[in-house]
């Protein structure tokens, strides 16, 4: 039991140091975007001295203003494209460049759930926005989809792992969701989230893709229920912070935390 404890802590360790990853590719009319082209570009974090580490190291501080739209990312610095996009679309983020040195491809190497946001912006120059206004959940995933990989075929039965594939996103290299089909029309940030579950440090993977959401329909809905960021996780929250290797854990029965989702 103690030997296997040991596996598993190191395997943590491991999948910290390696496994990290940034959602710098926007997807919308089936086509992946180049990388920052419509989503704000993140700082390297400067206590870490390894550069290609430091880029793609997650947030582990819950009411980080980084928990918005990743580090450094709460003005546009980079001023990103603005994708036109229309309610009820499908759109996706990638797990794309850049990525660790010596992996193949990037993906979303950690076990957890993800989700999707929008936060409209009060102004019409989304680069000046802060994403401190209210924002609203249109995605939540925390099993296994259609997306998922399937472990079965051949060239992907050596990304398996029992305590990870459970959950829907792990090791996939995008994931699609849809834009609400009564969305009120206007510019918005799209947030797109993943959170690696741990009992002390969970990691928040995060950025934000700036979109004009186009609307002919007469009638909008009103998105709810509305939060700011941060301010949705607090340390410690049991549905944040637990042990994913716990053999008791059942993805089935795990609610991710609140809001919920506004589905229009």
């Amino acid at each position: 039991m103690k030997s296997s404890m040991l596996f598993i802590l190191g395997a943590t360790f491991l999948g910290h140091v390696n496994g990290h990853y940034t959602f710098g590719r926007f997807i919308f009319d089936s086509k992946w975007s180049k990388t920052w082209e419509y989503v704000r570009q993140i700082s390297p974090d400067k206590t870490i001295k390894d550069a290609d580490i430091a880029f793609v190291a997650p947030n582990t501080e819950p009411a980080s203003l980084d928990l918005r739209c990743g580090r450094n990312a709460s003005i546009a610095w980079s001023r990103p494209n603005t994708a036109t996009i229309k309610a009820g679309d499908t759109v996706g983020f990638a797990a794309g460049e850049p990525r660790l040195t010596g992996t193949d491809v990037a993906r979303i190497y950690h076990p957890g759930f993800a989700s999707a946001w929008l936060s409209k912006s009060p102004t019409d120059d989304l680069n000046l926005y802060t994403g401190d206004g209210d924002w609203f959940k249109i995605l939540s995933v925390t099993g296994r989809t259609e997306q998922s990989l399937d472990f079965s075929a051949p060239e992907n039965k050596k990304l398996y792992d029992q305590f990870k594939a459970i959950w829907g996103t792990f090791n996939v290299q995008s994931w699609n969701f849809t834009v609400p089909k009564t969305t009120p029309p206007g510019k918005y940030l799209l947030r797109f989230e993943h959170i690696f579950p741990n009992p002390q440090d969970s990691q928040f993977y995060v950025n934000c893709a700036h979109v004009d959401i186009v609307n002919t329909n007469s009638n909008f809905g009103t998105p709810a229920p509305l939060v700011k960021i941060p301010g949705i996780y607090t340390r410690g929250q049991k549905d944040v912070y637990f042990d994913h290797f716990d053999l008791n854990f059942n993805v089935t029965q795990f609610v991710a935390p609140k809001p919920v989702v506004w589905t229009g």
